[in-house]
């Protein structure tokens, strides 16, 4: 589950029509804290050892399967600009809006390096032999998320408080793609998914000259959880 506490500024130009406003639009600019939690099981089977019998004849030993478990969590300031449009809902304080993030959020990439299969046994003949032989492998890890879209209800009710012209509250659901990106020496592959989430939000407004608006406001998102699985079915790879 993830959690962002937002604090969003509006700058925005309303749209009139027989003295109504009908439409409002424009830019804005959110800053925030992500709380992120996630859990990675793996499900392997160790290597298949051979022995070697009568006649020289080599028999192979059956895996063992085995399912290890890990936890994590991260706090991360975030910041990204969207765009907004808003219809006002038959002069009630009612408005409907749609806020879409024009281009890609992306993560940092998370990289290590190590040694693996630093033994491994050679054959000769009926005799075996322990060689050391290690091998540096490589994985990176960053995900981008695409299409960020919030649909939202806000009412808006008027106040004379002094700067302040109107105060509101919001609700609204969210969905955007996550595109993973990953190398690792596994060979392990992860495909892509959707990511949902609801908001809830309180805020103010302060009309400027010529029409346009300032607003403020503070917002919680809370995540659904998505899970991901390995995509390569090779018997001897790991079940992430």
């Amino acid at each position: 589950m993830k959690k962002i506490l937002a604090v969003i500024c509006f700058i925005f130009l309303p749209l009139n029509f027989a003295n109504a406003e009908i439409l409002s639009f424009g830019v804005s600019g959110n800053v925030g804290l992500l709380e992120a939690d996630g859990k990675e099981t793996i499900t392997g089977t160790s290597e298949r050892e051979v022995t070697f019998g009568n006649n020289n004849t080599s028999v192979q030993t059956a895996g063992v399967e085995s399912t290890s478990s890990t936890k994590g969590s991260e706090d991360v300031a975030i910041g990204y600009l969207s765009l907004f449009g808003e219809a006002h809902l038959f002069d009630s304080g009612l408005r409907l809006g749609l806020s879409y993030v024009p281009y890609a959020l992306e993560s940092e990439t998370t990289a290590n390096s190590r040694n693996d299969m630093c033994t491994a046994n050679s054959v000769q003949g009926s005799a075996t032999s322990a060689t050391t032989a290690c091998v540096e492998t490589k994985q990176t890890v960053q995900i981008d998320v695409e299409d960020l879209m919030t649909m939202y209800l806000a009412y808006h009710q008027e106040v004379n408080f002094g700067f302040i012209d109107s105060v509101f509250i919001k609700a609204g659901i969210i969905e955007a793609d996550v595109i993973t990106k990953e190398l690792l020496a596994s060979g392990s592959k992860y495909g892509n998914t959707t990511l949902e989430g609801q908001l809830l939000g309180l805020g103010v407004e302060k009309n400027m000259e010529n029409g346009l608006f300032v607003r403020v406001e503070a917002n919680l998102t809370t995540y659904d959880s998505i899970k991901l699985k390995n995509l390569e079915t090779d018997v001897d790879a790991n079940k992430n």
